[in-house]
């Protein structure tokens, strides 16, 4: 679930782009990690409730572009969930710029447990959803008992004719962290 839309012209989507680019911005960074805590603090019990469990473990979708380490929005959240992370590799087969779901796109290594693995994904952009649905996917065929996902920002392309509904709908109320994405 999105946490906000991000249309190409708007502050979020340049936080979203800058935070990990090779000038990374502190700023982005700052409001970026500010909006996912205030997020979760507010309404991860909402997404526990959706799913039907508490996250246990939390993993970010892998980087496809080659970056090496961990993901910027990883080490941006560090241990402040208080959840262990999971790793995942990525099957090189597929490019970057691809935009398909794969089953095997990505390989999370689910710690063994007697106990359900929950898992949360967190993820900076949604453009398709493929790399989130294929991660969620992967996390099922290895054992988690439940997924969720929370995305930062939901790309938009203004100059896309179908978005442009959307557009006029967001443009009034202004972003409001009371309101729950599990409500839309």
């Amino acid at each position: 679930m999105p946490v906000s839309y991000s249309p190409r012209t708007w502050q979020h989507h340049h936080n979203l782009r800058s935070y990990k680019g090779a000038a990374r911005s502190e700023q982005a960074q700052r409001s970026l990690l500010a909006l996912l805590l205030l997020f979760l603090r507010d309404h991860l019990a909402c997404v526990a409730d959706r799913v039907g469990a508490s996250p246990t473990h939390v993993i970010t979708v892998p980087s496809t572009r080659g970056r090496v380490g961990p993901h910027p929005l990883a080490a941006l959240v560090g241990s402040r969930l208080g959840l262990p992370w999971i790793a995942s590799s990525v099957n090189l087969d597929y490019g970057a710029d691809d935009h398909d779901f794969h089953a095997d796109w990505f390989a999370p290594l689910v710690p063994t447990s007697r106990a359900p693995i929950h898992a949360l994904i967190l993820e900076d952009t949604w453009t398709t959803g493929a790399r989130v649905q294929s991660l969620a996917h992967a996390l099922k065929a290895v054992g988690a008992s439940t997924v969720a996902a929370i995305v930062l920002g939901r790309h938009v392309d203004p100059t896309y004719a179908p978005a442009k509904r959307l557009l006029s709908a967001i443009a009034e109320p202004v972003f409001d962290t009371t309101h729950c994405a599990t409500e839309s």
